[in-house]
């Protein structure tokens, strides 16, 4: 208890004195609003791959816009998520960094984080002691007391299921057979909901790997089962992947949404320049017939377009949602 009302303390003050030294940006925060409001049952913000770092002020300027900018849909977010790599390299102070920024900011709005390999180490360093070290922000700023860094949350009925890694690493998700199991009562339990589920990974599916050399499990396959009969949604991140037509695909049998980078910055020579290609993330809306994703540029407050039209997925739901 003391522990975690210290955190939040000392890292309230941290972002106060970034805010007031470097985050009073020409932010746009211009009223936006989900495409039916009067129908919308759930809207959700998303960011990845903001990577706040002490020392790189254009791209905590870039996360401090995108942010407040993201506050101003009119339908309010019933959840911020945030798919891994918070924090460049999992640092103390990256840490005080991101989560007093997002708690001055967001105040007490609902909060997911997601954790990737950068808030791990990005495959240096002690991975017990830096994991813990992701376990005791997320329980002092998000109410998680975890022992393992995967996670479900309900949120209104929904399933969030979150997956990771459990080993150091860069480029896999390294699963261990007890992670698998737990999937499979997680999906049993959203299945009996009868709602969508989404399962939020940094890492696309295809990057996960198993940790017992002999296991049989295999997550595309696992997820697109599900999918056949119920309605799932895989979002992930890790890739910065610049938005196009390929941000949402199907190809392992259940719908995809590959996060763009959210604090990207351009520059042939120190990669610190603010550009068109900075402040990507995405707004998911679920009505009861569908799931509408749309990528927003939070920069500069306005929704991105690729080959002169809305980059956006309308995925039908299997299983309408029915008023109860």
């Amino acid at each position: 208890m003391i522990k975690g009302a210290f955190i939040r303390a000392i890292s309230l003050l941290v972002a106060s004195v970034y805010l007031l030294l470097f985050g009073s940006g020409a932010a746009v925060t211009e009223p936006f609003d989900v495409k039916d409001p009067d129908t919308c049952v759930l809207s959700l913000t998303v960011f990845s791959d903001v990577h706040v770092e002490s020392n790189n002020i254009p791209r905590y300027q870039v996360f401090v816009n995108d942010l407040k900018n993201a506050v101003c849909n009119e339908t309010k977010s019933d959840a911020y998520l945030f798919l891994g790599d918070s924090t460049m390299n999992g640092q103390n102070i990256e840490n005080l960094i991101f989560h007093g920024t997002v708690k001055r900011i967001l105040k007490d709005q609902k909060v997911i984080p997601v954790p990737g390999n950068h808030d791990f180490g990005n495959g240096e360093g002690d991975y017990e002691k830096i994991r813990q070290r992701w376990f005791d922000y997320t329980k002092a700023f998000f109410g998680l007391d975890l022992e393992k860094p995967y996670y479900c949350e309900v949120l209104n009925g929904f399933y969030f299921i979150v997956l990771s890694s459990e080993q150091q690493n860069i480029d896999n998700m390294h699963m261990s057979d007890e992670q698998f199991e737990w999937l499979e009562q997680r999906l049993a339990e959203a299945a009996e909901s009868g709602l969508p589920t989404f399962v939020l990974a940094h890492y696309p599916p295809r990057m996960a790997k198993n940790i017992n050399p002999d296991s049989e499990y295999d997550l595309c396959r696992m997820l697109a089962e599900y999918n056949r009969e119920h309605d799932l949604f895989y979002l992930c991140g890790h890739l910065h992947h610049r938005p196009d037509g390929t941000t949402y695909h199907a190809w392992s049998g259940f719908p995809e949404v590959y996060l763009p980078m959210g604090t990207e910055l351009t520059g042939a020579v120190d990669n610190n320049e603010i550009s068109e290609q900075s402040g990507f993330g995405a707004i998911l809306e679920v009505y009861p017939d569908r799931v509408t994703v749309r990528i927003r540029n939070f920069y500069f407050g306005e929704w991105f377009e690729y080959n002169g039209a809305p980059l956006e997925a309308n995925w039908t739901l299997k299983n309408p949602i029915t008023a109860e």
